[in-house]
This record gives C-alpha cells, sequence and structure tokens, in this order.
C-alpha cells in the first residue's frame, strides 16, 4: 500500500503538467488590462496594458514551462445589461420532423411511409418537389399537390439529402398522410441579457432554443422577442424548477437572427439610452458576490444577490461557464432561487457584465449555472 501510494504521489506532477496543457489553448484573446492567470497555479507573466497580439509562455507554479500561447489583447466593450422579461417566438427555417408513426391504407394495412422513405426523427424538411416549405400547412399543401408521391429535401444536421416519399390517401381527412408528425414553431419566457449600442443588437437567454421532443437546437426562419410581462411565478423546489408566467407584449423589441447552443441573438428595434458597463473577460471574473438583473414579479428588472462559486478557465465556449448561488432572501421568498424564465438574467461583478444565468440546478434551485459575458459578446460583434 505505501508502494502504491509513493507511486501515485509521483504521478500528481505529471497529472498535473498534463491536464494543464490540455486545457490551455494555444490561442485565446483577452482584454486589456487582464492578468493572465489560469488554474492550477498557472501564470503567463505577461503584460496586457497595451492591445494588440503577442506570444508567450504559461507557466506552472511560475517556473515550469508548459506551453507557449498567442494571445491577441482587445479594447474593453461596452454594453447596456437589461434584465426585462421577454416572450420569445420563433420560426423554423423548414419543418422539423419530431416523430415518425403509422397510418392505414384503403385496405386498412398498416404502412409507415415516412419511415420507409428514410426520414428520421430530428430531420428538417426543406422543400418537397423543389418547392420551399417554412410550415407544416406549407408541407401538407405541397404533398397533397403532389398526389402523395413527391422528392422530399431534408437537412439532417449540415447535410442535405433527398428521398422519395409515397404517402397514403386517407379518406377520413381527404387528404396524404406520411405517418410524419412535425413542428415549425414555438415560444416561451426568456430574460434579455443586454443591448450591443455599437451595431444595435441584442443577445438574450444564455443558451439555445431546443425542441422540445428532439432535443436539436431549431433553426431561425424567422422570430422576435417581445415585451412581456409577469403576472406569476410557481417556486422553485428540491427536483422540481419553478418557473415564470406572464404575458406577451405586442411591443417587439428585436428580430430573432441567430439561435445557438449560447443564446438567442439578433438586431434590436430600439437600444434604450441607459448606462452601459464594461464587459468582464472570464480572467476578470472571481469567486465571491455578485449581483443578478431580473424581474420576478411585473414590476420592472431589480438586483438580487448572488455568489459566482465556481469558475472553468476552460477555453470551450459552453453555456455552464461558472456556477452560481442565490443568497438574496428576497428573491429565495420569490422564487425558491432560479426558476425557468430566468436565463439569460444578466450577472454584474464589480461593476461589469460577468454573465449571464443559463440553467438551474433540478435538486437545488438555489444553484445554477452561468455564461461568460464575453462568449456572447462575440456573437453581438459578428452580427450586421
Amino acid at each position: 500500500m505505501k508502494k502504491l501510494s509513493k507511486k501515485l504521489l509521483l504521478l500528481l506532477p505529471v497529472f498535473a503538467f498534463l491536464t494543464a496543457y490540455i486545457t490551455i489553448p494555444a490561442k485565446m484573446t483577452v482584454v486589456q488590462g487582464d492578468k493572465l492567470d489560469f488554474s492550477w497555479g498557472m501564470t503567463a507573466g505577461a503584460s496586457t496594458e497595451d492591445t494588440g497580439e503577442f506570444s508567450c509562455t504559461v507557466k506552472l507554479f511560475n517556473c515550469i514551462p508548459i506551453k507557449s500561447v498567442d494571445v491577441s489583447v482587445t479594447p474593453k466593450c461596452y454594453v447596456i445589461p437589461s434584465g426585462e422579461s421577454i416572450g420569445v417566438k420563433l420560426h423554423t427555417d423548414g419543418v422539423m420532423v419530431v416523430g415518425l408513426g403509422e397510418v392505414q391504407s384503403g385496405n386498412g394495412a398498416a404502412k409507415e411511409p415516412a419511415k420507409d422513405a428514410g426520414i428520421c426523427v430530428g430531420d428538417r424538411i426543406v422543400d418537397v418537389n423543389g418547392q420551399s416549405v417554412m410550415n407544416a400547412s406549407a408541407f401538407a399543401r405541397a404533398l397533397n399537390e403532389a398526389k402523395g408521391s413527391a422528392r422530399i429535401g431534408l437537412m439532417r444536421g449540415d447535410s442535405r439529402i433527398e428521398v422519395n416519399l409515397h404517402a397514403v390517401y386517407s379518406k377520413e381527412s381527404y387528404g396524404y398522410k406520411a405517418g410524419i408528425w412535425v413542428r415549425d414553431s414555438t415560444a416561451g419566457i426568456g430574460t434579455l441579457t443586454f443591448y450591443n449600442p455599437e451595431n444595435s443588437t441584442f443577445a438574450a437567454l444564455g443558451h439555445g432554443i431546443c425542441d422540445s421532443d428532439t432535443k436539436e437546437i431549431m433553426t431561425v426562419g424567422a422570430g422576435s422577442v417581445n415585451l412581456c410581462r409577469i403576472i406569476n411565478v410557481r417556486k422553485g423546489e428540491h427536483g422540481n424548477p419553478g418557473e415564470l408566467m406572464g404575458n406577451f407584449s405586442d411591443t417587439v423589441i428585436g428580430e430573432i437572427k441567430t439561435n445557438s447552443l449560447i443564446g438567442i441573438y439578433g438586431t434590436a428595434e430600439i437600444v434604450p439610452q441607459k448606462e452601459s458597463v464594461a464587459v468582464a473577460s472570464r480572467f476578470q471574473i472571481k469567486e465571491g458576490n455578485a449581483f443578478v438583473l431580473c424581474d420576478v414579479d411585473g414590476n420592472g428588472a431589480k438586483t438580487y444577490e448572488i455568489e459566482i462559486t465556481k469558475i472553468s478557465k476552460s477555453a470551450q465556449i459552453n453555456n455552464k461557464s461558472f456556477v452560481i448561488k442565490v443568497t438574496d432572501p428576497v428573491l429565495i421568498e420569490k422564487t425558491g432561487g432560479i426558476v425557468q424564465g430566468m436565463s439569460g438574467a444578466p450577472i454584474i461583478q464589480n461593476g461589469m457584465l460577468a454573465g449571464a444565468v443559463t440553467h438551474v440546478f433540478v435538486n437545488d434551485p438555489k444553484r445554477g449555472y452561468g455564461i461568460f459575458a464575453e462568449n456572447m459578446l462575440d456573437v453581438t460583434m459578428q452580427m450586421k
């Protein structure tokens, strides 16, 4: 046992070195003034006071060289935090297949036309005999016009596929049935994270809108975010996430252009004339006290105390960049912690936008995940 323990101790430095090497990116972008400190006691010992590009060596415990990194230093960017509750309306680009089934033929035999054609759940139908279809009604109409037999254009991931579909005529509905269930739109409540005044864009949710059946990210054909007034809240409990409930307004905030793993983004109708704050880089975010800005009672966005308890310095872009814990007794009394509809609520630390709320821990509604604001900012900066 003692020999085994000694071997494990000898392997620890190797493990630390390899883990550090894997987690450090070869290229990285930081904000002017950042201190390049990583986890595992790694430092770069380089100044970021000036913008531009340079190379530096990351060292473990400030003495063991690990990796050379190309660093790009960008100037600070400023956005307008929101915290407004929004109603999200999204229409897909094409029609998403959410289920397959049987249909009865004229002689009573069960058939599976869509399955036999090679159509799968998660596919997106974009055209019928070369005619674009944007919704379920257009798909049904095109199939009937083709007398049930048609060349179907599909998107499966990033690949286009074409299949031959032979639907079955139904006397009950006086139309052709393909044995397929489709969805072309969705709607829900979330929170607007920020406006980018530089190019009149917005960012919201911090996570993507997925189809409830396939769990796939829904592609954007058209969509909008509208003002929403919260009218009730179902408090979160252990094993049962809570939820904000509200009414959509006719007031459109912006048009959705992108639905991605890290949120929804689009062009803003009007950028409010409010105070802007700097966007923090991941290196400026620290474990400790912070604030979340959200509307949970229909009386406008307010600040509530939270704590950032764990931060990931990984270069991988995802919507679980750090862990937060709600500590404000007022917010806990109103919602139980983090609830559905708070996704996108901006998180402020040291006067800067650190990130946004994305998920709640199902077994502990006081805790959840957040996403780095710098990742959301990057998406808006790439929009026209």
